[in-house]
Order: C-alpha cells, then sequence, then structure tokens
C-alpha cells in the first residue's frame, strides 16, 4: 500500500491513532526485513484524533509512537523516519478551535488532496474500535457522527470512557475520504461493540465505527472479538 502509494503520488500519507491499537504495528514496521521495504523518506503521518494533553504524557497518540518509532531499536539502530514527518495535533494550542485551524492548515500546506467537501484524502487511515463501539474520538452520541458534521472538532472530555479528558478529532467523515481503511479490533473486549457494529439495525450514531464498514475498509478481528458475529 505505502509503495503503491509512493508510486502513483510520490508520498505516502498514513493517518494514524492511539490506543493499544498502533503499537504493535509500530514494532513491527521496526523489523528489519519490514523496515527495509517501507518509503521513510516519501512517508508522512498524521492522526485521526488525540487527547488534548502535552506529547510527553503517556495518554497521547504521540506517546507510543515516540516510543516505539522515532526512538532508537533495542539494538541501537536509529529510526529510519525523520522526526519531521510525524505531524501531531497541535494540543500546545490555547484551545480547541485554535489547534483544530491549525491542524487543518498544516494538512492543506501539506498538498495532502481534499475532498470538495474539504476532507483530507489520506492513503491509509488506522482506526481501533472501542468498546463502546466508538472510532477516532467520535463517541457515540457525538454530533461528530452526524452528517453534515465539521471536518474536525474539539471533543468534550467523555464521562463514560477513560480517560476522561479533553479530544480533537476528525469526523467520520475522513473515513469515507481516505484511499483504505484498516479497522483493528482484538479481544475479547471488543465483541459486544463489533456485535452492534455488524447488526444492521444499529445506527452510525450509536456505534460511530460503523462509518468504516466500506468497501475501501479492511477489518482485522481475532476469534475472541468476533465471538458474537454470525458465522
Amino acid at each position: 500500500m505505502a509503495i503503491a502509494a509512493v508510486a502513483a503520488r510520490g508520498v505516502f500519507h498514513l493517518c494514524s491513532t492511539g490506543g493499544s491499537t498502533p503499537a504493535a504495528l509500530y514494532r513491527a514496521l521496526r523489523e528489519p526485513s519490514r523496515a527495509a521495504r517501507m518509503p521513510w523518506a516519501e512517508t508522512q503521518i498524521w492522526f485521526g484524533d488525540d487527547r488534548f494533553v502535552p506529547r510527553a504524557d503517556p495518554l497521547s497518540n504521540l506517546y507510543p509512537l515516540d516510543a516505539q518509532l522515532l526512538s532508537a531499536s533495542a539494538d541501537g539502530a536509529a529510526s529510519p523516519l525523520s522526526p519531521s514527518a510525524v505531524h501531531p495535533w497541535p494540543t500546545n494550542a490555547a484551545d480547541a478551535p485554535s489547534a483544530v485551524s491549525a491542524y487543518l492548515a498544516e494538512i492543506q500546506g501539506a498538498a495532502v488532496p481534499h475532498t470538495p467537501a474539504g476532507f483530507p484524502i489520506f492513503d491509509l487511515v488506522l482506526i481501533g474500535i472501542g468498546g463502546d463501539g466508538h472510532c477516532l474520538s467520535v463517541f457515540p452520541g457525538s454530533p461528530l457522527a452526524l452528517d453534515g458534521a465539521p471536518v474536525a472538532a474539539g471533543v468534550p472530555a467523555p464521562t463514560h470512557i477513560e480517560p476522561h479528558v479533553p479530544r480533537l478529532s476528525f469526523s467520520l467523515g475522513v473515513l469515507t475520504s481516505a484511499r483504505e481503511v484498516l479497522a483493528i479490533a482484538p479481544g475479547a473486549g471488543k465483541a459486544e461493540a463489533l456485535a452492534r457494529i455488524f447488526t444492521s439495525s444499529t445506527p452510525v450514531a450509536d456505534a460511530p465505527a460503523k462509518a468504516a464498514l466500506i468497501s475501501t475498509a479492511t477489518w482485522l478481528l481475532d476469534t475472541a472479538s468476533a465471538a458474537n458475529l454470525p458465522s
């Protein structure tokens, strides 16, 4: 996918995620056999959402990337990725509107293609699935799950799920705008949410990750998370 994007457009724009989902991916990308095939010099990394905390905070979506991908490996090998290729949400901004405006401007300045509705067209959007059926920081009942939602916005601290901190997030249109989406949902803790997501009668507003049930998305589940799905 990354190689094909570079061949077609000269750059690979990856929109990553936070939580436990990407840490294993970052580790895998540091393995010599994979690292040698990855077009690091042409890779740019963005984020679908983040917690409104400093980058060094363990709650930040940058924390696993800094630890697994940008740091030296166990054998002392330097990161193959330039720090300047990583584009975090500006959580040092004065407030959420300022942070959102600055991030969207940065994406525009990096010449990421956009849809007519103003959504960036990332080559790959990586998402995890929350136990409540959320993805990005679009929670059940969020205005960002509705048609006509802004491209991105600040999200108040959720009270029903940890951590209880404010967020910055794209709305669900970033999924349908992406060239490809990869949804990763391992473990028994995701089984109930996946059953609701894959039930046709469940509206997207109640299980926002259902917006990723599209032809351009690949879902990676395991036996435990898929336990409640029809055979």
